[in-house]
């Protein structure tokens, strides 16, 4: 299934249970799969083309910026219900 593909909603659902490995893996080929398409897109002879690789280019830095922004967020999230658990248990025990 390609980016241009997926649904939204599919991809919500996937990331949600794929593992933080699992996610970065997809965001890398997905990049790469639109770095090869504005490759393309430079020498197919296309209208345009430099403006299409331009835009594709763009699209592969900003999955990639997406899934560092949410890997620190998960990370952060993480550490923050532990220390809720962790007041948790001694006010239990």
């Amino acid at each position: 299934m390609s980016v241009i593909e997926s649904s939204g909603t599919a991809r919500a659902a996937a990331s949600a249970s794929a593992t933080p490995r699992e996610r970065r893996a997809t965001a890398v080929a997905h990049a790469n799969q639109l770095r090869a398409l504005a490759w393309i897109a430079l020498r197919d002879g296309a209208p345009h083309g430099a403006m299409r690789a331009a835009t594709a280019r763009t699209a592969a830095r900003r999955i990639l910026q997406h899934e560092r922004r949410a890997a620190l967020l998960n990370r952060a999230l993480a550490q923050a219900l532990e220390a809720l658990v962790e007041e948790q248990a001694d006010l239990v025990g």
